[in-house]
């Protein structure tokens, strides 16, 4: 009887220890199943835009599945003027974008051309005719140096041809240095520069054959954007092509413009750009002007 007792007093006792071991058992397990679902795991590589912290990714390689993203935009627009002079005009461009890991690529195409209503002394009849034609192509790429974004090395290539600024076509490539200088939530600030080399095809003229110009350039560009409100983006873009010889033809450029959201992926965008010419050839004026009101569809 004595046994029987003590038998079932070191059970009684050992319940405890043996509902405690599994206690712990069970709680090793669930912060083993919890680490594995939930802890982050020691990084081995990094990608351009992981967040990682400076001592963790400097001795790290590259990943090799860098992320890479596509967007842009497509806009169009057109307008008809009844008055002494009738005139209409259309304009179209697309703006495409391409990020992968350290390099941004940039290409956008436009193209415009105005049709006014004339008198023909010849016929005596009135018709449309073109009075302002121009398509235009620009390329760049910036491959940023450092994790962060802020230097960055450019490559870029243009090409214009305007049927009434007194060029057959204008053309350059250039490559340098850039910066963006400031950012934030809304907005940013990029400023470059680099040398590069022209090419002009000068129209033919009543006392003049065409001809080649090519010259030496510095290139500076500026680009700053912010949104004022929720809706309205404003973009400031600046450029100069600068020739050192004072007989070679210097190119600036600004563009202003305004972009609203309007429903989805339809927005109204209102542009004001400015070309100057330093050098051109008979009556043509240096600083031409453009002024559009446009559909943006963002892709």
């Amino acid at each position: 009887m004595h046994k029987i007792i003590s038998i079932i007093g070191l059970c009684a006792l050992s319940l405890p220890v043996i509902a405690a071991q599994d206690q712990d058992s069970i709680s090793e397990a669930n912060e083993a199943l919890v680490k594995a679902l939930y802890d982050e795991k020691e990084p081995t590589c990094y990608n351009f835009t992981d967040e990682i912290p400076p001592e963790q990714y400097i001795a790290l390689p590259e990943c090799n599945n860098i992320p890479s993203s596509y967007s842009g935009a497509f806009e169009v627009g057109a307008f008809f003027k009844t008055d002494a002079t009738n005139s209409a005009f259309a304009k179209t461009g697309i703006d495409l974008d391409h990020e992968r890991g350290k390099l941004r690529t940039n290409v956008r195409v436009d193209m415009f051309i105005r049709k006014t209503k004339q008198f023909d002394q010849l016929t005596q009849t009135e018709e449309y005719r073109t009075t302002d034609q121009k398509w235009s192509t620009n390329l760049q790429s910036n491959y940023t140096f450092e994790r962060g974004g802020k230097n960055y090395g450019f490559g870029f290539a243009s090409y214009e041809d305007d049927r009434f600024n007194g060029y057959e076509y204008q053309s350059s490539v250039a490559a340098g240095w850039g910066r963006r200088w400031y950012e934030d939530d809304i907005s940013y600030f990029d400023a470059e520069i680099g040398p590069g080399y022209k090419i002009d095809e000068i129209s033919e003229t009543a006392t003049e054959n065409n001809r080649t110009e090519k010259a030496f350039i510095v290139r500076t560009a500026a680009t700053y954007e912010t949104s004022v409100f929720e809706t309205i983006l404003f973009k400031q873009i600046v450029s100069a092509e600068l020739a050192p010889k004072a007989d070679e033809s210097s190119k600036y450029k600004s563009i202003t413009a305004f972009t609203t959201d309007l429903i989805g992926s339809l927005a109204l965008k209102f542009a004001f750009t400015v070309d100057y010419n330093s050098k051109v050839q008979g009556n043509i004026k240096k600083t031409r002007t453009e002024t559009s009101l446009t559909l943006v569809y963002s892709i």
